[in-house]
């Protein structure tokens, strides 16, 4: 279901200060009046919740094209952004914020999110706001919507697929390098890693942590085998993976299975045994890519 984060698309337009009812026929013809590219709003505008909701209702009616009565609203979400530090780049920090949201699913895919709002709430102007976008846009998280926002991105059943195809090949490489070349102290490295990822709580609770070592075991491993380049790759590929993470895990027994199949890439690098290493990565990324299809 569509979340809504508390929009603001633009300047804020004072629809309406008495605090009257209004239905979605009187927000649709207030909305007519401007051009669609033009007009601009906040939820603020709106006093009570039920004329937000039909407020909402009728943009994204007009926006979008389609029937969006289903669509809520959050209120909650600017309580999970931090006023920025001063002396910090405050276009890395809005970045690292909103970025924080998208892949904790605090953001989730669909959610509409507005530069002012965000810049309000980290109490600094729209421009690093903006930049932030920009950049988090390059990295597919997020689509611009030009005068409206922005709205997290949907990753459809193709992009997964696409993504799944990409860490294979990729993952298969590192592992068949870093099985000739693994010391030691990198094995014993993976397996606190490893250590650490099994004892993070069940359930939602122990989500973000469960996900934040599991990205951390699979980009230790590209470090490892000395292939950073491939690292890049992958972490911007992980970013993508940690939105629909949760999704995964979801999925019953799922977390057991991933401790399992980490084990036998484990194995498989102790032994030196490149083909095994292969044969691990390769099995736990079909099951994963499988666990997201339910």
């Amino acid at each position: 279901e569509n979340k809504v984060w508390p929009l603001g698309l633009g300047e804020c337009d004072r629809l309406t200060g008495s605090g009257g009812s209004y239905s979605g026929a009187d927000h649709r013809r207030r909305v007519r009046r401007r051009d669609r590219d033009g007009w601009a709003a906040t939820l603020a505008s709106v006093s009570s919740e039920t004329n937000k909701k039909i407020f909402l209702t009728a943009v994204f009616s007009l926006l979008y094209g389609h029937n969006m009565s289903h669509v809520n609203t959050t209120d909650d979400l600017t309580s999970a952004i931090n006023p920025v530090e001063r002396g910090a780049s405050l276009k890395e920090q809005a970045y690292k914020q909103v970025k924080s949201l998208l892949l904790s699913g605090k953001l989730p895919q669909g959610t509409v999110a507005s530069v002012p709002l965000v810049a309000k709430s980290l109490c600094i102007s729209r421009t690093p706001v903006r930049e932030a976008f920009l950049d988090l846009e390059k990295e597919g998280l997020i689509k611009i919507l030009p005068k409206k926002g922005a709205v997290t991105s949907l990753i459809s059943t193709e992009k997964k697929r696409e993504i799944f195809l990409i860490r294979n090949a990729l993952e298969g490489i590192v592992v068949s390098q870093l099985a000739e070349s693994i010391t030691d102290e990198q094995i014993a490295a993976l397996r606190t890693l490893f250590e650490r990822h099994k004892k993070t709580l069940r359930g939602e609770a122990g989500w973000d942590e469960f996900i934040r070592i599991d990205r951390e075991f699979h980009l230790t491993m590209a470090s490892f085998a000395g292939l950073e380049k491939i690292r890049e790759v992958l972490a911007n590929i992980r970013d993508l993976m940690e939105m629909i993470g949760r999704e995964a895990l979801s999925s019953h027994g799922r977390r057991e299975m991933v401790f399992k199949e980490h084990e036998k890439i484990l194995g498989a690098l102790e032994k030196k045994d490149k083909r095994a290493a292969r044969k691990a990565i390769r099995f736990h990324l079909e099951k994963t890519e499988r666990s997201l299809k339910g």
